[in-house]
């Protein structure tokens, strides 16, 4: 049973730098071309997004120019050269980048032997021979000499701090003494298991996170604090997909909680004998989210960081009398629920309403001002409408103070990690009967050439 939040790993990688060393299992690729048993991989680092491409051979010698025109030839990925210098790449929205040149729009050529530590090539990729288990690499540079990144296996939950201003207010965890600053407990996801408070439960329990009892300690949330702000970045883009339930997008776990009834506290008991208040202590913090990190688009009027739904870690078996499964931080609580709704009841029957969900606050880009959904430009690929920056802020007309444990992409049939499979004619993510009755009731349908195709099959 996990205790504590897992943290996902940002690969950032510095050129000549000297991180680990990574295998093909530690990144994303695009896809193969080739084949054979020699293996050796080209990183395309666009700078805002990276993307791997593997390529296979037996006879050699083979090259990195080798590499680029076998990669090119087996998908959609193009680049032009004039004299051994690759001058442009195009890949998904990333049309011709390097046509403007040295010195602000051009590529660099990098190599490894293990993905985690880069040099400058010595020789041209024409010369540059390949062994099996090299690393190629090719940044686009502009004025600055960016390093290049890994795209690494994409995370349903926040990546990447890119800044965090401590404001003014933040606290410190009363049992450790640490202050609640450390902006990367806002990473991975949210916290499942707390420890006891001191009061009501010893301290050295392990405590599942409830409604009323929410994630508390500097390990597990950071306070924005008055006049603050935290900035993340997630390793994919979170697209508002059309399948997302409720049209909920991503979620924002804090360590708002339900109000227990009176006179009662959470000791770790059982929830079906706890009855809760009709309100949350909240501590609302403005959401804005953007796709390159300049460009930002708020939710001016909600909803909120650190807000209702409190979390909860797992499901409540009501015949067993035991936590059981864990609760999914990708699936948003039914947006018609509200705090009040809860007055009176039971905390099992709360957890219960979540229905499978974690809890957290929903954000669905379509609720932003229609003028800012409209400037969210839409992925060729997907024909969806993305973000992947989301920045928490102060609200300025409250002295609460925001905490924030973890932020989540909502996951749907088709995602980027539930894509549909080969013969799911439905769309329903499972290839079944229903597929097959989708055959038979167009079976011989025919919408070109349909005569000649008739008499074909009559010879």
């Amino acid at each position: 049973m996990v205790f504590r939040k897992l943290r996902s790993l940002v690969l950032v990688l510095a050129v000549a730098g000297s991180a680990g060393a990574y295998t093909l299992n530690d990144i994303v690729v695009e896809y193969w071309a080739g084949s054979g048993s020699n293996e050796a991989v080209v990183v395309i680092d666009f700078g805002q997004d990276s993307y791997a491409f593997g390529y296979r051979w037996d006879i050699g010698p083979k090259y990195g120019k080798d590499l680029m025109d076998a990669v090119a030839a087996a998908g959609v990925l193009n680049y032009t050269e004039t004299w051994s210098f690759v001058n442009t790449i195009s890949y998904r929205g990333y049309p011709n980048i390097g046509q403007g040149g040295y010195p602000t729009d051009w590529w660099s050529y990098f190599t490894s032997t293990d993905g985690g530590n880069w040099i400058v090539a010595g020789e041209g990729y024409a010369t540059r021979e390949l062994s099996d288990g090299a690393w190629d690499g090719w940044a686009h540079q502009t004025i600055d000499w960016p390093p290049v990144h890994l795209p690494t296996t994409p995370t349903d939950f926040a990546a990447e701090v890119i800044e965090y201003v401590e404001g003014s207010g933040v606290g410190k965890d009363w049992i450790s003494g640490q202050p609640y600053n450390d902006p990367n407990t806002g990473l991975g996801r949210p916290t499942l298991e707390t420890t006891g408070d001191g009061w009501d439960i010893p301290l050295d329990q392990n405590v599942p996170v409830v409604p009323v009892y929410t994630p508390f300690r500097a390990f597990e949330v950071v306070t924005i604090g008055n006049g603050g702000h935290l900035t993340v970045k997630f390793n994919h883009r979170i697209a508002d997909d059309e399948n997302n339930p409720y049209g909920i997008d991503f979620i924002v776990f804090g360590n708002a909680s339900q109000i227990i009834g009176a006179g009662q506290a959470w000791k770790n008991g059982n929830p079906e004998e706890t009855t809760l208040g009709g309100s949350v202590l909240a501590e609302p913090g403005i959401v804005s989210v953007s796709q390159d990190g300049q460009m930002w688009h708020t939710f001016l009027n909600g909803p909120y960081a650190d807000d209702f739904a409190p979390t909860a870690g797992y499901e409540w078996d009501e015949v067993e009398d035991k936590w059981t499964e864990e609760l999914g931080p990708t699936r948003p609580v039914d947006p018609n629920l509200r705090a009040s709704d809860f007055g009176g009841k039971t905390l099992a029957e709360m957890i219960r309403a979540y229905n499978g969900s974690a809890g957290g606050t929903g954000f669905d880009l379509q609720k932003l001002p229609p003028s800012d959904y409209a400037r969210i430009a839409i992925d060729p690929n997907t024909g969806c409408r993305w973000i992947q920056y989301v920045r928490i802020e102060d609200n300025p007309g409250s002295s609460a103070t925001t905490e924030i444990d973890a932020i989540a992409d909502v996951s749907c049939c088709g995602d980027y990690r539930h894509p549909y499979p080969d013969g799911d004619l439905n769309k329903d993510c499972r290839v079944d009967f229903s597929d097959i009755a989708v055959i038979a009731l167009h079976w011989l349908d025919c919408t070109w050439e349909c005569d000649r195709q008739i008499k074909t099959d009559a010879k």
